[in-house]
């Protein structure tokens, strides 16, 4: 029976298999070079094909706090997008991922929108068009209008321009347009005559300011804007002759501009384009051919000035996109149908770009738990299995991720199989099921939208087995599949795009994938999937640490996402921290790990810390916590280990056979010399039986047993 190493790399990356147990974190920055073997395709990796989207230091705070271990997370990952790329932190992330898995496809980020510092002539601007009553001279703060009704239409960000000076403004009270900054680039800058026109840009949360890439649109220097923000995307927030990443990449890409209650006037006539022409013209005949020309014109200066690269190009616009397969490697299902449709619609999409789009693919299902599930979403296996299930169907990358914003990865044992290549393409059966062969197997999916009953019989080749997995135990419970099985399906309302579904893998061989278990101090960040969070008792207060563009710097506790961040309270998130810590104390302080094992087996437990504070001379940790494992509820070891050493990297404290259930854990206290931290502890699962190793271990260090 297999045995599905964690480290993807081990199977699916091209590791060596010789050194699989040999890959540890050992450094601060666990940033750990790994062999590689040389008939590994990186571009064309075996199925599930697995990424991450919205890899987004802004939105997780770094480098003004620290990274955590999220590179850890990320390294495990076939591609990356790397969000934010086009300042310093991105070629900082994308060197430290390179060393860490040197197969992994990196793609950087580009603008979509244009910046207020951009000429204003590229500016797309709302129909609104007024005049400023009286001489307008600079350090004012408020601009008085003719009229300004329609200056703000659709919402977002308060901007006008007058006469090319760029001004934002936060209120309006009457025809007056209120709290204008006295200074600094949004103020006023220059003096503005009565009567000057006053126009509003279409500056949105998300994109930027829309760029105008009509006809209609000024030549600035002798380029239109879809050549200036081509060129800017590519020679200045990035320098693509650099070689940093693998390919290119656009979020918030628009095929149609869709701008909700938002006007627009790209004829600057002063009238809602979408109503003085028509939702047609807008697209087809103006936005569409501008976008052409400047994805056009950025694939030109890729592969101009980084001719040896392999120059990928991809675009996010939330759901299909029927254009552009001379151009891109392919784009991105963001939220898998959260923007869009029906399942069949992604379907038909896939099949277009698998048959017409450049090569190789970067179709991509990024799927996505709301907030609204934050406390059980991570555990619906069957949403994850619907979606990687899909991906591996139609020939894409396949990631689960949680919030809004894509704050955090969640890593399931599915992605750690190795189905090989599709030896044909999907199928459907009689009852609405999608079924495709590969090299080692065959994965289905039911997207009817109701529950489903897949028989063994309606297979070819065989006979399968069904995943042993830890996770969802009851469904990958390892069996011979000779009967049948009910996949889940729901329809939730009339919209298509409800439609809820769930899949499965079946493999050729006996095959076990269990992935590490980790508790953490948060249920999202970052407790593994089927796990709940570490149980303190105590004065523990939950901590982040400030971070450094310098790796070596940033203290590495085990968190995706510190930036101590809170939702909203009707979502009621509040897992943006690093770690907990207790003063030392008599032991009346207490954190308990207790996982919940789905497979019994042999486990090694180990424990990670950083250090306490933002430098390791902050405070003084513990070099003598407590800790006691109680195997099944008795308990089996008692020691100590120390805190002052062995930052960011697994510790172990022993492999005990582990069965079933959650009366196994691991229990430490505060009765200590120091600072004590509760941070993750993990239980990697070596086996069903371990062949013991016979070769003198060198001398522990920081450890003593107690009994």
């Amino acid at each position: 029976m297999r045995r599905l190493n964690k480290h993807r790399g081990c199977q699916r990356n091209g590791l060596k298999r010789s050194v699989c147990w040999l890959v540890e974190l050992t450094a601060i920055l666990w940033i750990t070079t790994v062999a590689f073997s040389q008939e590994y395709d990186r571009f064309n990796p075996p199925y599930p094909r697995v990424a991450l989207y919205s890899a987004a230091q802004d939105n997780a705070g770094w480098p003004f706090w620290s990274i955590g271990n999220r590179l850890h997370h990320w390294a495990q990952y076939d591609m990356v997008y790397i969000y934010g790329s086009d300042d310093e932190n991105g070629p900082v992330i994308t060197a430290a991922l390179r060393e860490m898995n040197p197969n992994q496809v990196i793609i950087g980020m580009g603008n979509n929108g244009l910046s207020l510092y951009d000429p204003p002539e590229f500016f797309a601007y709302r129909s609104y068009l007024g005049h400023t009553v009286g001489t307008l001279d600079p350090g004012a703060t408020s601009i008085t209008v003719d009229n300004a009704s329609g200056v703000n239409s659709g919402g977002g960000p308060k901007y006008v321009v007058i006469n090319n000076d760029v001004i934002a403004f936060t209120g309006i009270s009457g025809n007056t347009l209120t709290g204008v900054p006295a200074s600094g680039f949004e103020a006023i800058e220059q003096t503005h005559p009565e009567n000057s026109v006053v126009r509003s840009p279409l500056r949105l949360y998300g994109p930027g300011v829309i760029p105008n890439f009509s006809e209609y649109c000024p030549v600035v220097d002798g380029v239109q804007a879809w050549d200036y923000l081509a060129t800017k995307n590519l020679t200045s927030k990035m320098d693509w002759s650099e070689r940093i990443y693998d390919g290119f990449f656009h979020d918030f890409f628009a095929y149609n501009l869709y701008l909700e209650n938002h006007t627009l006037d790209f004829d600057l006539t002063g009238k809602n384009d979408y109503t003085e022409h028509s939702f047609y013209w807008v697209n087809t005949s103006q936005w569409q051919p501008g976008v052409r020309k400047w994805i056009e014109k950025e694939k030109q200066l890729m592969e101009t000035l980084a001719p040896d690269m392999p120059n990928l190009f991809g675009v996010n616009g939330g759901w299909i996109l029927p254009d552009y397969y001379n151009i891109l490697n392919g784009h991105v299902f963001e939220g898998f149908q959260r923007w869009g449709g029906p399942w069949e619609h992604l379907k038909d999409d896939c099949l277009q770009w698998a048959q017409n789009g450049q090569k190789p693919s970067m179709m991509f299902i990024e799927d996505y738990i709301p907030e609204k599930w934050t406390y059980n979403g991570k555990d619906r296996f069957e949403k994850m299995r619907h979606g990687l299930a899909t991906a591996m169907l139609f020939d894409c990358y396949y990631g689960m991720t949680y919030g809004d914003w894509y704050f955090i990865m969640f890593w399931y044992d599915e992605f750690e199989t190795d189905m090989g290549y599709p030896t044909g393409p999907a199928q459907q059966l009689g009852n609405g099921l999608w079924v495709r062969y590969f090299d080692n197997g065959c994965v289905v999916d039911n997207p009817t939208g109701a529950y489903q009953t897949l028989n063994a019989s309606s297979l070819t080749g065989g006979p399968y087995y069904r995943l042993r997995g830890g996770q969802d135990p009851d469904f990958n419970n390892g069996e011979l599949f000779t009967g049948s099985v009910q996949l889940y399906g729901e329809w939730y309302g009339t919209n298509p795009r409800d439609k809820r579904g769930d899949g499965i893998l079946l493999f050729n061989e006996p095959t076990t994938a269990i992935s590490d278990i980790v508790v953490d101090n948060f249920y999202c960040n970052d407790s593994s999937p089927a796990q709940d969070t570490v149980e303190v008792v105590g004065n523990w207060l939950r901590k982040v640490a400030h971070g450094n563009l310098d790796f070596d710097l940033e203290n590495p506790y085990y968190s995706q996402f510190g930036n101590r961040w809170k939702n909203p309270p009707n979502y009621e998130f509040d897992d943006a921290w690093g770690y907990q810590a207790v003063a030392p104390g008599a032991g009346e302080a207490t954190a308990i790990w207790r996982p919940n094992i789905g497979v019994a087996g042999y486990y090694e437990i180990s424990e990670w810390h950083g250090w306490h504070g933002d430098s390791p001379s902050t405070s003084v940790e513990a070099d003598n916590v407590p800790f006691e494992i109680f195997v099944d509820g008795v308990s089996r070891l008692r020691g100590v280990y120390t805190q002052r050493a062995n930052y960011g990297q697994w510790n172990r404290l022993g492999i005990f056979y582990l069965p079933a259930g959650s009366a196994s854990y691991v229990k430490i206290n505060n009765n200590a010399n120091g600072i004590v931290i509760a941070d993750a502890m993990r239980f990697k699962w070596l086996g069903d039986d371990v062949v013991p190793d016979e070769t003198p271990p060198n001398a522990p260090t920081g450890v003593r047993i107690i009994q």
